[in-house]
């Protein structure tokens, strides 16, 4: 029977979020779902409505330069669209990383716990994965980063904020870092969740990526801007890495839906300011409520929070998904007494933490 490479042996399937349809289809309720980080405000009315523009050329291929999208970025990230590149979602573009710049003999450091794409991406390439742990915030600890490049480091994996747990580098630990990486090793920071954060000592990358320095920033269309389902994200980095991922990426990888959707979530500014806006304020909000309950968390910088059950978190979820409300056990990031919640509504989370007082009860 014909096996799979060597290093593919100890790679499993990735664990996703309950679905609603799957929780529907197992017990008949019509659940919220807060288990896979989605934003419960929806997207921009301009992006649904340029998605539907869209479908009245579905016989067409899709952009395979997606110029619009990529000028509308750079505006934001005060980038040119040539340091630009969009993918399947941010993942498509993490694992493109590896396959272009890594491969077997070759290490790749990426922190745990934290999301699961970087394991996956090292495994596929067939380098040897070599894990970091967190810091006492819940960010990659970069002093532990350093000490594990060796020879055969090609490529530094770095979350911030962190999934699961919501922490951040900062631009002053990120600088005194990025000072001593050798110019051998290529850094990358996934910034998924980059647009909920407040802290004015965020660690930002712009300048790095300018300068020519190898570092890449991986960000997404599915958080804030609420497209998870057509799977869109970008990166940004100095332009001889992103004319490698150009040529490596699938020239039709977007499609064309996504692509115009897109175009819509990107000019509709002031939607996404308020959908942030009330995000963090939801935030406080489920941070309160958790503190006065007496439950311990890391303090998150995304739109999410994990917190500490001292209990099986799989059992919770199982109760809290039969009182409507699906949550991500954080079982498969080596969390088993955790939970992971997305923030939501305030209307919403009031009904969820009534829930969870049920659940307490029993």
């Amino acid at each position: 029977m014909i096996q799979p490479k060597t290093s593919l042996l100890t790679l499993t399937p990735y664990v996703p979020g309950r679905s609603i349809e799957s929780v529907y289809q197992d017990t008949g309720i019509e659940a919220i779902k807060l288990a896979s980080n989605e934003s419960l405000w929806g997207p921009s009315p301009k992006a649904i409505d340029a998605a539907k523009k869209a479908l009245n050329h579905l016989s067409l291929y899709p952009e395979a330069h997606l110029s619009e999208v990529y000028e509308l970025l750079a505006d934001l990230s005060g980038l040119s669209a040539d340091h630009i590149i969009a993918g399947n979602g941010a993942d498509e573009l993490l694992q493109l990383i590896a396959l272009t710049f890594a491969g077997p003999g070759d290490e790749i450091i990426f922190p745990a716990p934290s999301f699961s794409a970087y394991r996956h991406g090292t495994l596929l390439t067939g380098a040897t994965p070599v894990v970091i742990p967190l810091n006492a915030q819940g960010a990659p600890d970069l002093q532990e980063a350093l000490a594990h490049v060796s020879a055969k480091t090609r490529i530094i994996f770095l979350c911030s904020p962190n999934n699961p747990t919501g922490g951040i580098l900062h631009q002053d630990e990120w600088n005194a870092f990025l000072a001593h990486v050798p110019p051998s090793v290529l850094v990358v920071v996934d910034q998924a969740y980059f647009e909920f954060v407040e802290d004015p000592h965020y660690a930002q990358l712009r300048e790095d990526i300018l300068a020519g320095r190898p570092v890449i920033m991986v960000r997404t269309l599915s958080k804030i801007y609420a497209l998870a389902a057509l799977r869109i994200g970008w990166a940004a980095a100095p332009l001889p890495i992103i004319q490698s991922l150009r040529t490596v990426r699938q020239p039709f990888s977007v499609n064309r839906v996504a692509y115009m959707a897109a175009q819509g979530a990107l000019t509709d500014q002031k939607y996404v300011a308020k959908v942030r806006q009330e995000t963090v304020a939801a935030r406080a909000f489920m941070a309160d409520q958790f503190s006065q309950r007496g439950y311990s968390f890391w303090p998150s910088h995304a739109n999410f929070m994990t917190i500490d059950l001292h209990d099986d978190a799989e059992k919770w979820a199982r109760q809290l998904e039969m009182m409507g409300y699906v949550t991500r056990p954080a079982t498969s990031f080596g969390l088993p007494h955790h939970l992971r919640v997305t923030v939501a509504p305030i209307p919403i989370l009031e009904g969820f933490f009534n829930a969870f007082d049920r659940v307490r009860e029993r």
